[in-house]
């Protein structure tokens, strides 16, 4: 697991044109991931996609460890989202009403999100581990209010196992 100063952006930007600017190169990162994966992403093709020199990348971003952990820590907030309002609306549906809440916004998120998959295979850092449990949380909150018996513990395991689940489906090839 990389050091958390490598995946670390360098710098917060503070000004309204910082942050455009940080948010048009995550654009083009994400661009760049979801069309050559990865391993095959450079800093340079990243600042060449968003028409930004190679110095205006790095002053934001050591290295593109930092570039991915940024793209899934906004990726998080979203998926975050979609499971808390899946927990405010689990009660008594269906078992095939509770399938389709799991896992049809799952492979909605994916397909919008055309990064999301390439990122899996960017090293882990700490916080995507902190980040995993955050929305594993948020399942076992759903599978508890979809069943009030279920210990927090076994709520887990299943959270777990749906992730695992979620993550398979998400695939291109059932696309």
């Amino acid at each position: 697991m990389p050091s958390r100063s490598r995946a670390r952006p360098r710098r917060v930007p503070q000004q309204k044109r910082e942050r455009l600017r940080v948010a048009s190169l995550l654009h083009a990162a994400a661009c760049v991931m979801a069309e050559t994966g990865y391993e095959s992403m450079t800093m340079c093709s990243i600042a060449e996609r968003a028409g930004a020199s190679i110095g205006s990348l790095y002053q934001f971003f050591p290295n593109k460890e930092a570039v991915a952990e940024a793209l899934r820590s906004g990726y998080t907030g979203e998926v975050e989202a979609i499971w808390s309002a899946l927990a405010l609306n689990a009660k008594n549906p269906s078992i095939e009403d509770i399938i389709n809440q799991l896992f049809i916004p799952q492979i909605e998120f994916v397909k919008s999100h055309r990064t999301f998959l390439p990122l899996l295979d960017a090293p882990s850092t700490a916080s995507t581990w902190r980040r995993r449990e955050l929305i594993r949380n948020r399942i076992a909150r759903v599978l508890m209010a979809r069943q009030p018996g279920l210990t927090r513990k076994k709520a887990l395991q299943a959270g777990a196992v749906v992730q695992q689940v979620a993550k398979l489906i998400s695939f291109p090839i059932f696309l």
